[in-house]
């Protein structure tokens, strides 16, 4: 067998490399830009196709509409801190530890490597928290999952609806004992894109990471009022100028905004949509309407989609400042609960200009992508200036009505 599924769908989920009984399935990077896919050592397969069985591609999961919607950030101020918003995540994750049971996540464990890790205690859970905007490498993590769960174990298996996907296929039928949550997700880079653009970084500064380094890819800078002011990068030391970290400078952080840097089946994604395959969703609630939360640490969206993924949301609701929206609101104010990202026109021509100059070939490509935000940031200003007094709001609405 030379390929398991087309390139263009693979989600690199590591199903496949889960379930092979002949261990011929490894997880490789493959080209310059390093996309992980499978590749199978044709000296030991057996041909039994168990490796299809269990893709996605060919097997799509059930998906179930959201049952509700809520907007909450945890009462807790240690999970807050550190978490990417609200700390949903980290109130759910720590309620199936203290009921000892078992919680899988990413886990960024240096910068060269993120993976998805096994957590039995609360000490060791803050290691989950914070955004990746990475793909994090699942390793063995289903077959352990599925060993816990025959244990008996309540399991807690988080990561992205294409990695939810994954388990559930290679676990082939449902436990009652296992709750999936997957993170909204806009599409993944490789880890070789950040680890390239970490060092890139560094040489510019004439030093060398240390293979300890660990980035992490949001700053909240002030939690003093409601107003939550967030800004991203790929955040390293104080060693290096922060205007090389932050976005718009660092090319790492700005070409993920930019959507130029996916693998290449993110631009398709079946799971970019309002039905779901996790029995909880977890996002940052940006189209929050309410105003019973204040936003200083961000919000979370709570999506159930499932009975016991409703119940669990329901046990963790008493340790977070909470209320229940409707789940029109919560998907109108998140793109990627409604399409995929869209392909940028610079993509093929970042992949070949990757392969030639590495990290050098971002800037000529994002130009386009910068003036649109540059603009956008103009009119928000121009907009902000206009309403920042009762009275330059009404001069401009009264010019406005009278054209």
């Amino acid at each position: 067998m030379e390929e398991i599924c087309s390139r263009e769908k693979c989600t690199g989920c590591s199903a496949c490399y889960n379930v092979c009984p002949k261990s011929a399935i490894s997880m490789v990077e493959s080209g310059a830009a390093g996309y992980v896919y499978p590749q199978v050592d044709a000296s030991k397969c057996i041909d039994c196709n168990l490796c299809r069985k269990v893709c996605p591609v060919f097997h799509p999961v059930n998906l179930n509409e959201p049952l509700k919607a809520y907007a909450a950030t945890c009462k807790n101020e240690s999970h807050l801190v550190g978490s990417a918003s609200g700390g949903a995540a980290s109130s759910i994750a720590e309620i199936i530890i203290r009921n000892g049971g078992v919680v899988y996540g990413s886990v960024m464990l240096n910068y060269k490597n993120v993976s998805h890790c096994r957590f039995t205690s609360v000490e060791e859970m803050y290691m989950m928290r914070g955004s990746k905007y990475v793909q994090s490498s699942i390793g063995s993590t289903y077959r352990q999952a599925k060993e816990d769960l025959k244990a008996g174990k309540d399991v807690l298996f988080t990561g992205t609806a294409c990695q939810i996907a994954g388990l559930r296929n290679y676990l082939h039928r449902d436990y009652e004992n296992l709750w999936c949550l997957d993170l909204v997700c806009h599409g993944v880079p490789s880890q070789k894109l950040l680890r390239d653009n970490v060092e890139f970084i560094y040489a510019q500064c004439g030093q060398t990471p240390a293979r300890e380094l660990k980035v992490h890819f949001r700053d909240i800078l002030s939690t003093q009022t409601s107003n939550l002011d967030l800004r991203y990068g790929v955040f390293t030391e104080n060693t290096i100028p922060r205007k090389l970290q932050i976005f718009p400078k660092n090319t790492y952080i700005t070409a993920f905004m930019a959507g130029l840097t996916f693998r290449e089946n993110c631009y398709s994604c079946p799971y970019a949509q309002p039905k779901r395959t996790a029995d909880i969703t977890v996002a940052d609630f940006w189209g929050y309407l309410g105003n019973e939360i204040p936003s200083g640490w961000g919000i979370s969206l709570l999506l159930p989609s499932s009975a016991k993924g409703l119940a669990l949301c329901e046990k963790v609701l008493p340790y977070m400042n909470f209320e229940e929206r409707p789940v029109n609101e919560a998907v109108k104010g998140n793109g990627q609960l409604q399409h995929p990202s869209l392909r940028p026109e610079e993509r093929d021509r970042f992949l070949i200009e990757y392969e030639r100059i590495g990290d050098q070939c971002y800037k000529p490509l994002l130009k386009s992508y910068l003036r649109k935000y540059r603009k956008r940031q103009l009119k928000e200003l121009i907009r902000k200036i206009i309403h920042s007094t009762p009275v330059s709001s009404f001069v401009w609405n009264k010019l406005r009505h009278n054209k």
